[in-house]
């Protein structure tokens, strides 16, 4: 039938089919086109953004009406090629392009199984390279009413977003809807010969839909199985410890709401002096968390970096109450001298376990701790590298300006990057509140804290402050860890999960970086003090070992006359020998970087897995992508290819048939196909090739003389291969 059936109405001149099945493929192309700006937000410049997106759909417009599907297919590839080498020119002048293809190339794989692309260093100039072409080439086939290949672009960019873990549940759902409507929309606007052919395509991207939907509504069914995060034990509320939320991941922290204490012993260290555990930090704000860029490297045994200037070594011993994926260590590790566990070099020269710890496991780092004090801090200057300007003064590109404004007018009398963090530091920690019950803000969060709240606890403070400092210039980055802990004696300490903390680390040319902790000591400690009263009145298990209990222990006075608190809150690389005007907080220098072996298991040791809900998006990415090439004839064609170079054997008549098909379809293609009408016996005798003539009397002998046997099957597969030639597509 040649006549176009409607099922929707033409209103004027517009046909409302075309209308809604165009609308459907733009529905697709703004959800990953959403999650591309919102990493160029965080990592690079908006404005560019919208002008890469202005310039693709302008291609797309005028190409539709100048050019077919093939030319405008070659014009993708060529913005494809054009997007990687403007993100290989902006890689840093130090690296080789050839050299790093291997590890670009290692986290094209990774990124398939969750990396996500916030942690590429120059995540935002990837975005930006990646949007011209399947944004031009989606709203070109939406303009040539190609509704089915146009939404199978869009729906493949996004799932490549969904596999990488930047679109969520909500904007995928979106999205497949985007795809089903596309694919019921757009046969409104065919013959009814043609809808008959898609309607398996059809079918197939609608139930994109219906899958994407069944998984999402698997994340809202309550009750699902509480387990560990980060290697730790499954003990968490639900409103989430500052442990899991801080320690909880080795790639991202989330600035979450209200959240719990836990009491449960961690680990045990034994060292010469205590301080900040370090375990991880992060070098990249989003606005509602903080994300670790870089790449890890094994760990080969030799010494690490040392800080640039002048440090001291001290060595500690971390022994286990549990599982872990996480090394706590003084900064700087220098040398992991033994460990039950490999080690991993993490980006900023701190190390990570290989896999999780367990009970009873223990390691020996010596860190090297710089010495320099706050004089020397002064006179360091504002010498930073390019390298770590672009890194830790980097901000999202929708952070209001106030944030800047209101920390210059609080730091107008400081001369010197360390008198502006001094000053930051201490400006936050007297004029806002420590509490653990907290609405979690819209919108940024250092900036919510500022303008919007009152009290918080440590991520919002430690977020607030490197965000403060990074609007003045000065490089600066989130961090998290334990705070020394109970000192149950002259070199141990005893690490529980209340005592995970996040802080600043500030940069100093020549020196490193050093500790700064805006959050107040002192309402902090007392809710942890309760949490372990508590924990004791309760007799909950794992509070204590044997060394710990209600009596605290009492260090013997040094020669100096100082003595230790079993809460000791400065690193002994600091040296204090001067204060800011105002300002009696101390300094100190902490480290390690972001956190741990990324374990994310339930207390088994097995290879990590993509959330349940990536395996599921990633299955309906593969339909989406099946779809879409089974609409560009791709599919077909490598079916050809395969049916035309193998045959796999059956019963000599089926054989022979089967060998002669191949034989004309090689031939149609090499020289010209059998004209209607022409029998077969005289299009082989046209084509003049003996093995041809063979072949088609054993064909007809099959067909009309009452079969062939196994021999005569076997020569007619035999010449078959020699016309078809395996190598020949």
């Amino acid at each position: 039938m040649s006549t176009a059936t409607r099922r929707l109405p033409v209103v004027g001149s517009v046909d409302a089919g075309r209308l809604l099945a165009t609308a459907a493929v733009g529905l697709t192309m703004a959800t990953y086109l959403s999650v591309l700006r919102y990493i160029v937000t965080v990592a690079g410049e908006p404005s560019q953004f919208a002008l890469a997106l202005a310039g693709s759909l302008l291609v797309a417009t005028a190409l539709s009406r100048l050019v077919r599907p093939r030319t405008a297919a070659a014009v993708t590839v060529a913005l494809l090629a054009a997007g990687s080498y403007y993100y290989f020119t902006t890689l840093p002048a130090a690296i080789d392009p050839y050299e790093a293809l291997g590890p670009i190339v290692a986290d094209a794989i990774s990124m398939l199984s969750g990396l996500s692309i916030l942690r590429i260093v120059n995540a935002g100039v990837w975005a930006l390279a990646i949007t011209p072409a399947p944004t031009m080439f989606a709203w070109y086939l939406a303009l040539r009413r190609h509704y089915l290949a146009g939404a199978a672009v869009a729906g493949t960019t996004l799932g490549l977003l969904v596999l990488t873990g930047d679109a969520g549940p909500a904007t995928t759902l979106i999205g497949a809807v985007g795809v089903a409507g596309a694919a019921g929309f757009g046969d409104t606007t065919r013959t009814t010969e043609s809808v008959a052919v898609d309607d398996a395509r059809r079918d197939v991207l609608v139930g994109l839909g219906a899958v994407v939907a069944t998984t999402s509504a698997v994340d809202l069914v309550p009750g699902q199985l509480d387990v560990g995060i980060g290697g730790f034990d499954a003990d968490f509320g639900s409103g989430g410890t500052t442990e899991a939320n801080l320690l909880g991941s080795a790639e991202q922290i989330e600035v979450q709401g209200s959240i719990s204490l836990s009491p449960a012993v961690r680990f045990t260290v034994e060292s010469d002096v205590g301080g900040y555990w370090r375990v991880g930090s992060f070098d990249r704000f989003t606005g509602d968390g903080w994300v670790r860029t870089g790449e890890t490297q094994p760990y080969d045994g030799e010494t690490l970096d040392a800080p640039p200037g002048d440090s001291r070594s001290v060595q500690q011993t971390v022994r286990l109450k549990g599982r872990m994926g996480n090394m706590p260590a003084l900064w700087r590790p220098y040398v992991v001298e033994q460990s039950d566990t490999g080690a991993d070099v993490l980006p900023d020269g701190s190390v990570s376990p290989v896999r999780s710890f367990t009970d009873g496991e223990s390691y020996t780092v010596e860190s090297r701790i710089p010495s320099a004090g706050p004089r020397r801090l002064r006179r360091a200057g504002t010498g930073y590298s390019e390298d770590v300007l672009n890194r830790y003064t980097a901000l999202p590109g929708n952070l209001p300006d106030r944030v800047a404004e209101r920390t210059a007018r609080v730091t107008a009398n400081a001369e010197n990057p360390y008198d502006t963090a001094r000053v930051i530091e201490q400006w936050l920690a007297n004029n806002y509140d420590y509490s653990l019950d907290v609405s979690k803000p819209s919108g940024n969060v250092a900036d919510a804290f500022l303008f919007e709240m009152d009290a918080g606890y440590c991520t919002y403070f430690a977020t607030t402050m490197a965000i403060m400092l990074r609007t003045q210039g000065i490089p600066a980055r989130f961090t998290v860890g334990y705070t020394p802990g109970e000192r149950v004696g002259e070199r141990r300490w005893v690490a529980r999960g209340l005592d995970a903390h996040a802080w600043v680390e500030v940069f100093f040319p020549e020196h490193g970086w050093f500790r700064f902790d805006p959050t107040p000591s002192g309402p902090r400690r007392a809710a942890e003090s309760d949490r372990i009263s508590e924990a004791r009145a309760l007799n909950e298990s794992n509070v204590d070992t044997d060394e710990t209990g209600p009596e605290e222990w009492s260090a013997t006075p040094t020669e100096s006359g100082e003595t230790s608190t079993s809460n000791a809150t400065a690193d002994t690389g600091a040296i204090q020998t001067e204060q800011t005007p105002g300002v009696s907080r101390r300094l100190t220098e902490a480290g390690q970087t972001a956190g741990g072996d990324g374990d994310t298991s339930d207390g088994v040791d097995l290879p990590s897995l993509p959330p349940r809900e990536q395996l599921a998006l990633g299955a309906v990415v593969a339909l989406g992508a099946a779809a879409g090439a089974r609409q560009t004839g791709l599919t077909d064609r490598a079916y050809r290819a395969v049916w035309l170079r193998y045959q796999p054997r059956s019963d000599p008549v089926t054989d022979t048939r089967r060998a002669y098909d191949r034989v004309e379809y090689a031939l149609s293609r090499q020289s010209r196909p059998r004209r209607n009408g022409e029998t077969i016996r005289a299009y082989a005798a046209a084509v003049g090739d003996e093995r041809v003539r063979r072949v088609a009397r054993l064909y007809e002998r099959a067909t009309y003389a009452g079969g062939v046997n196994e021999t005569e099957a076997d020569e007619a597969v035999a010449l078959a291969d020699e016309i078809v030639g395996r190598s020949r597509p």
